[in-house]
């Protein structure tokens, strides 16, 4: 492979499973990947009904025909002859505006719109929000807003000057609706803006219309499968090439190419070849890294990242590579090659939340603030909303990074079943005694005679030097313990069989 190329993989042969890469240079900078069991429903617009309004959470409870309800918090909530809702700034001037609260704006029984934002994840149903959209290739249509907007990531203000005239001239100067111009518009030109712009306010229309008609809870809108939407909101010209290993999918990628964006037709190729794509160009073991715990930095250094319920911790290591005499400098440097690093990881595993950098101490101001600048140019990359934090004087860094859908641990991962996803088990010697404090609980039983403990054999092998302690409790309750090994059971598991005197059972227990 060319290093200069920038391409887009699309990994669709297997039908329970959707990966799409971005490979820049050889190196993964973009991964997306869906199931056929876990699809997504962020974007998807429901027409749904309130179930009840907390006024302690400042949240209502919304039907969307899913078994859990969505949450729709008070500041995804549009009143009446209210425009989206954007909270002031910290620091303003006059009296203090009034406090919004849920139960002024909606009631239990309402009937309303909503978006799902942010997918299910754990015990927690969708997130959803009543300021809707409808995201083009080149536009995002905002139906509650007459504003017409640029992307703050096209910088040239010629560019952004041309781009806002090309959509005034669309859709006049009072439009009915408003617009975002998004990145992706950079470079268009007039006709593809224009096919865009139609193509959404028919769709809104659409929407609208079924809005109007249906009863909650009914769907107004999904989203297209995972490919189209990855390659309309992440196909730049900078990619050369789009690589697909399905046919279907090459159609439909084609058709949506014909429709919406014709002069790169060309760069989307069929990959037939025997050897599975993504071996031929050297990815799945970037992919198996973003399963790993610990990830190696060039320099000899690692970064951890702990990804918890609360919160993701990522610590920085600089190993034992010492490069430099004075070692503030090889903290700074080595700091700087984990912050772009830690980006890309968070970006590529879709790691959302609260995330809190541990970086190596660094004593120099003008060092901390420069990692921080890096920090913010990196996010810069992302397509997620970030808030970053300044670096504090024990270089830790706080980062609240957009959570729309469930990370790649949680799409490709389960718990495991003996640990519980804590990642620790307990130790032969701890359960041991569990299992002498559970016989010794059972034993006072007067129905019962015997007990059988199935056990792990290195259990067994523990429980053995502890035989004069359990032959004591026989002699005291005047009852048989037998301790069997089995080999088919995990060390954590211990399973209890207990009989009475006829030899019949009473019943079995698990611990």
């Amino acid at each position: 492979m060319n290093p200069r190329d920038s391409l887009m993989l699309v990994n669709a042969v297997e039908k329970e499973e959707t990966r799409i890469a971005v490979v820049v240079d050889g190196k993964l900078e973009d991964f997306h990947i869906a199931r056929s069991s876990k699809g997504s429903l962020i974007g998807n617009i429901y027409k749904g009904r309130v179930e009840n309004v907390h006024a302690s959470l400042q949240a209502a409870f919304v039907h969307i025909g899913l078994q859990k309800n969505a949450f729709l918090h008070v500041s995804e909530v549009i009143g009446p002859g209210e425009k989206p809702y954007k909270p002031p700034p910290r620091r303003r001037r006059g009296p203090p505006r009034p406090k919004r609260l849920i139960k002024n704006l909606l009631k239990a029984g309402e009937e309303i719109n909503v978006q799902v934002i942010r997918d299910e994840f754990g015990e927690k149903g969708p997130s959803v929000s009543m300021d809707v959209s409808l995201p083009g290739r080149f536009l995002v249509l905002t139906p509650l807003s007459k504003h017409v907007g640029i992307s703050r990531k096209i910088v040239n203000r010629d560019r952004r000057a041309a781009l806002r005239r090309m959509l005034y001239d669309l859709v006049g100067d009072e439009p009915s609706v408003g617009f975002i111009v998004r990145t992706a518009s950079s470079d268009t030109d007039p006709q593809d803006l224009r096919a865009d712009y139609e193509y959404l306010v028919r769709l809104w229309h659409a929407v609208d219309s079924r809005a109007r008609h249906a009863s909650a809870p009914a769907v107004l809108y999904q989203e297209t499968e995972i490919v189209l939407r990855t390659v309309r909101d992440f196909f730049t010209s900078d990619i050369q090439k789009i690589v697909i290993d399905d046919r279907s999918v090459h159609g439909r990628l084609m058709e949506f190419f014909d429709s919406i964006m014709p002069r790169y037709r060309d760069r989307i190729e069929f990959y037939g070849d025997a050897t599975p794509l993504f071996y031929r160009y050297g990815l799945e073991r970037q992919i198996e890294q973003l399963n790993q715990r610990s990830v190696p930095l060039e320099s000899g250094g690692t970064i951890v990242i702990e990804q918890t319920e609360a919160m993701i911790a990522i610590d920085v290591n600089s190993g034992r590579l010492v490069r430099e005499a004075n070692p503030e400098d090889l903290a700074y440097k080595t700091n700087q090659e984990a912050a772009r690093e830690i980006m890309r990881q968070l970006r590529l595993r879709d790691m959302g939340g609260i995330i809190v950098i541990d970086f190596i101490d660094m004593k120099s101001e003008r060092y901390r603030r420069s990692i921080e600048d890096l920090v913010r140019q990196e996010a810069g990359r992302d397509r997620a909303q970030q808030v970053i934090l300044p670096m504090s004087q024990f270089c830790l860094m706080q980062i609240a990074r957009q959570k729309t859908r469930p990370s790649i641990q949680f799409v490709s991962h389960d718990p495991c079943p003996s640990c519980n996803g804590t990642g620790f088990v307990k130790n032969i010697e701890s359960i041991a005694l569990e299992v002498m404090r559970a016989l010794k609980s059972t034993l006072e039983r007067n129905d019962i005679s015997v007990i059988e403990a199935r056990v792990s054999p290195e259990v067994a092998s523990y429980l053995r030097e502890r035989m004069a302690d359990m032959e004591e409790m026989e002699r005291k309750f005047n009852k048989r313990i037998q301790v069997n090994p089995a080999r088919d059971l995990p060390s954590n598991r211990v399973e209890f069989t207990c009989y009475n005197e006829s030899g019949e059972k009473v019943f079995d227990m698990v611990q």
